[in-house]
């Protein structure tokens, strides 16, 4: 038995495996004794069968059987020899058996190339400065103001900010009469609309009153169908109806899980200024990224690339059984993308790897608090899950590479910066 391995590129090697036919004849007999043992024929009790009528019918399978099991077995032993750790499956591209001549036979295997991240304790990129503006914490307080309204009935004509309710009678598009929808009812907050000219065609309307209402959509309008297009809409309406927005007093304050308004706005404020450093953040680190994979070239396996395309296809499948393999034109698509995520995370886990990296006790639980309040799950519960289910180390994982992310924009560990 002979192998030799080459190198046919950075991801790929070739084990080109020569065996004699003398090699099988061992392992050959001791299978064809064993079949002899378990083969039933017509005639002959189990194990009685002669020899040679079950060489006659199972020589060529145990043939093959013997030549499978020697060559996972050699290439299993050579790759652990040259510290080859496939990514994929092994893929053969050439065999020749005659039962004459020695058996020959190519197996390609990919693997991860070995690299050498240079230049990333200093890319040159931090994470800038950012500030929350009195604008930005006013408009989100407007905007969960607006989610915890309610609508009440006025006996009085519609103006900007209410909501009109109401039933469609005609639709006229273009000069075209519209099927109507089996639901006919429409609520419509005036001021809001993306269509303007509707809203302006409700001012004013009570409860009771049929109107025809004659507009133009938008050319920009979010429904390529109507743009630009002239409409007609006769309608009555059903009920005009005020937004009533929350009073912040402390029943309602307590339902929210704020002590007053005023924590509630230092809240937001506080929220919207980890979003803007994290969104920095994240900006920073993708531009260092860029760098070092510019940097610092290296090849991916394609069987890495096929596989995260198949993960991000299939992420929401409930049942593995309902899980496709990409397409051509998905993998084609999606295949640059895929690489520089694959890069991004060798670089990263290579960075983690060097500087000996490694998430603390202390941040772990940070993390899982995090998720608990987000899921409204005790802390201790929800901890005793994820180390029963092993999730625990794939968080463990996910901070280390994401302190080896703030290594490259400057944020290092604080043993260090001291």
């Amino acid at each position: 038995m002979a192998v030799e391995i080459k190198e046919t590129s950075a991801t790929v090697r070739t084990l080109e495996i020569t065996i004699p036919q003398a090699d099988l004849s061992a392992p050959f007999e001791k299978k064809l004794a064993q079949y002899k043992k378990q083969v039933t024929m017509k005639g002959f009790r189990q194990g009685m069968v002669p020899k040679a009528m079950v060489l006659k019918q199972f020589g060529d399978a145990i043939h093959h059987e013997i030549v499978n099991e020697m060559v996972d077995k050699i290439v299993g032993e050579e790759l652990k020899k040259a510290n080859i750790i496939p990514v994929g499956q092994l893929k053969v591209t050439n065999f020749q058996d005659d039962k004459q001549a020695d058996i020959k036979i190519t197996v390609e295997v990919e693997m991860d190339p070995e690299i050498d991240i240079k230049g990333y304790a200093d890319t040159g990129v931090t994470v800038p400065d950012t500030a929350v503006h009195e604008e930005e914490v006013k408009d989100e307080m407007d905007r969960l103001t607006q989610m915890w309204s309610h609508d009440e009935h006025v006996d009085r004509e519609a103006g900007k900010g209410d909501v009109v309710v109401g039933n469609y009678l005609e639709v006229v598009i273009d000069g075209e009469t519209q099927e109507l929808p089996q639901n006919k009812e429409f609520r419509s907050l005036l001021g809001e609309s993306a269509s303007p000219g509707f809203d302006e065609g409700l001012m004013g309307v009570k409860a009771g009153e049929k109107k025809e209402i004659n507009f133009k959509y938008p050319d920009d309008h979010k429904d390529e169908r109507y743009r630009g297009k002239t409409a007609k809409f006769n309608v009555e309406i059903t009920d005009v109806r005020e937004i009533v927005p929350p009073t912040f007093d402390e029943e309602f304050c307590k339902q929210i899980g704020v002590k007053d308004k005023e924590e509630l706005q230092n809240n937001v404020t506080e929220s919207l200024a980890n979003r803007k450093r994290d969104a920095a953040k994240a900006k920073a680190v993708d531009e260092a990224i860029e760098k070092l994979i510019a940097q610092n070239p290296f090849e991916v396996p394609h069987a890495r690339i096929v596989d995260l395309i198949k993960w991000s296809i299939n992420r929401n499948v409930q049942d593995p059984k309902d899980a496709v393999e990409p397409t051509e034109e998905q993998i084609n698509s999606l295949s640059a993308e895929a690489v520089r995520e694959i890069k991004k995370h060798r670089i990263l886990d290579f960075i983690a790897t060097k500087e000996k990296l490694k998430a603390s006790q202390e941040a772990v639980d940070e993390r899982i608090k995090q998720m608990a309040l987000a899921y409204q799950i005790d802390f201790e519960s929800l901890k005793g899950h994820l180390r029963q289910s092993g999730r625990i180390n794939s968080l463990r994982e996910e901070l280390r590479i994401q302190l080896a992310a703030d290594f490259i924009v400057g944020i290092r560990p604080a043993a260090e910066s001291k």
